[in-house]
């Protein structure tokens, strides 16, 4: 009874929160899309439309000619192939319809399916957010690419959270040149320009490694400044608990130090580390697309939203093409999400609010 009070209030004060809870609800959305990425992408995220490139991103329609049938686009045509410039076939209708089958993908990653989220009556390539250089759906490989750049934020902050709490946390307990060496070790790291410490670790990664361990690397080095920074506010709360009567208690009794770390002291700023948790996972989002959107991080054949931006990067792309930028919006609308959801979380476990 007492428990489930405890966990009602920070509910009752983070449901008031509409900001919060909306952002959540955004978060839920992208990593259950996430999971089913296949079902949603209506194509695979290399698949080439020849006669497409930079085809805009088709307008959904309901009604034509004063008549309602449903959504739909039309069809466009390319009518200039040097300059990508389309117009709009009226005659040509393409009805969207739902759970239509498609290219075979694999559902939760596990599953083989075909059935897709949406397609068109005709078998007709239907482009929500428009096409690349190579006629690839940019929609697709939005969703496809949330598979790397969701998921390396939260394997990094939980490899940085592994070490901050085994550096900073032995480091306090332990007190004396250890602690002192530790904790000038973190405050170089700490003291770093983040972005060219990632360009740095870079710089020293093999290039001719396989998509796998690029991804392991990656997440290591984006792991390296968040887990300077948690090993220090780690060892800080360590340092105010290690003197308290149950951890006395524990130290009588023989309990090995490590065992006394993460079994008395650690569950003690629980809260405190989800927080560091939701407040840090933006950052290592936008370090993979910074690294990324420099050719330094994630390449092709695999997908993420920072790799999408990079084609970008041409003041010509972006004047004739806005459509390609619409990946940094996905960007935006992620961090901001995890930073409103980070500080509305914040705000329902403060005992003082």
């Amino acid at each position: 009874m007492f428990a489930g009070t405890l966990l009602e209030i920070p509910y009752l004060k983070f449901r008031r929160n509409r900001l919060g809870v909306v952002s959540l609800a955004v978060l839920v959305v992208l990593y259950t899309g996430l999971l089913c990425e296949g079902f949603i992408a209506p194509y695979s995220p290399n698949l080439k439309f020849k006669t497409k490139s930079f085809q805009p991103p088709h307008r959904i329609h309901f009604f034509h000619e004063g008549q309602f049938i449903g959504p739909f686009a039309y069809e466009y045509v390319q009518t200039n192939p040097i300059f990508k410039e389309y117009r709009t076939d009226g005659s040509a209708i393409h009805r969207i319809r739902f759970f239509t089958e498609g290219s075979a993908y694999s559902l939760f990653f596990l599953i083989p399916a075909r059935v897709h989220l949406f397609g068109t009556d005709t078998g007709s390539p239907v482009f929500l957010f428009g096409t690349d250089s190579l006629g690839r759906d940019i929609f697709s490989r939005i969703v496809y690419g949330a598979k790397i750049s969701l998921t390396i934020g939260f394997v990094s902050i939980f490899l940085a959270l592994a070490g901050g709490i085994l550096i900073g946390g032995l480091a306090g307990y332990a007190g004396g040149v250890s602690d002192w060496i530790a904790m000038r070790g973190v405050e170089i790291i700490i003291l770093l320009p983040t972005f060219y410490f990632f360009l740095f670790l870079r710089s020293v990664m093999p290039t001719d490694i396989s998509p796998a361990r690029k991804f392991f690397y990656i997440t290591a080095i984006l792991a390296v400044p968040s887990m300077a920074g948690g090993a220090r506010s780690i060892r800080n709360w360590v340092l105010s608990l290690k003197n308290a009567d149950y951890v006395t208690s524990a130290v009588l009794s023989g309990v090995p130090r490590l065992v006394i770390l993460l079994t008395h002291i650690i569950p003690q700023i629980r809260s405190i580390l989800i927080l560091n948790i939701t407040l840090s996972v933006p950052g290592a989002i936008l370090g993979e697309a910074g690294l990324s959107f420099l050719n330094l991080g994630i390449t092709e054949p695999s997908v993420s939203w920072g790799m999408l931006m990079s084609s970008a990067m041409d003041i010509n792309v972006l004047i004739n093409y806005p459509w390609m930028l619409l990946p940094a919006a996905v960007i935006i609308l992620t961090v901001f999400s995890f930073f409103a959801f980070g500080y509305a979380l914040k705000d329902a476990l403060d005992p003082k609010a």
